[in-house]
């Protein structure tokens, strides 16, 4: 077992292993017994914190959401202007997804090729997850346009155009593994809506 992932209460452990196996080899490839077994804890503590695999999984994902958001909003702060935050943001998505732990794509798209069911709760988080990113680019680009007279039906479209366009990079990265897909998707950014 993992030192870092030791000296974590149970239920962490329990989120942290799962967290990595998950997204690592799949939900449906990862069984709760090695979850258990990697994360050095009893059966039964299993069974204390969540009823289910999926439950866990539920967890796991808003907790994966808390962590991007904030690592987002970090990022994006370090910009001075709305354009410069969207910039930034795509410099950021060339950093995550060229190598490493995030060749394996998008956790959440991931789960949605898992989770065939629209109605289910895993792709709800999902849905949840996508359209809180989703609205967070509506501010920026909102903030970047401000006092331009554009129309708000103008801007939620532009937003859903930089919102397909990161998605894009998230799909395509695992593909290719490096950083083009990024470059390509900012130049077009850049080009589209003159960030900077």
């Amino acid at each position: 077992m993992n030192i870092a992932v030791e000296k974590l209460s149970v239920r962490n452990r329990l989120l942290e292993t799962a967290n990595r196996l998950f997204y690592e080899h799949g939900y449906k490839a990862t069984g709760i017994n090695e979850v258990i077994k990697e994360a050095g804890i009893a059966k039964a503590s299993f069974y204390h914190h969540f009823k289910t695999k999926e439950d866990l999984l539920i967890v796991t994902l808003e907790q994966r959401h808390e962590r991007m958001m904030t690592e987002v909003r970090a990022v994006t702060s370090s910009g001075n202007t709305p354009g410069e935050k969207i910039a930034r943001m795509f410099e950021w998505l060339g950093t995550q997804c060229s190598c490493g732990s995030s060749t394996r794509g998008c956790a959440y798209l991931n789960m949605v090729s898992e989770f065939r069911d629209a109605s289910c709760k895993v792709r709800e988080v999902v849905r949840w997850h996508k359209n809180t990113f989703r609205k967070y680019l509506q501010e920026l680009i909102s903030a970047h346009y401000r006092g331009t007279g554009k129309p708000e039906e103008e801007l939620e479209s532009a937003a859903d155009e930089l919102y397909l366009l990161i998605e894009a990079v998230f799909a395509a990265s695992p593909v290719h593994q490096c950083t083009w897909p990024a470059e390509t998707a900012f130049r077009i950014a850049n080009d589209r809506f003159k960030l900077v």
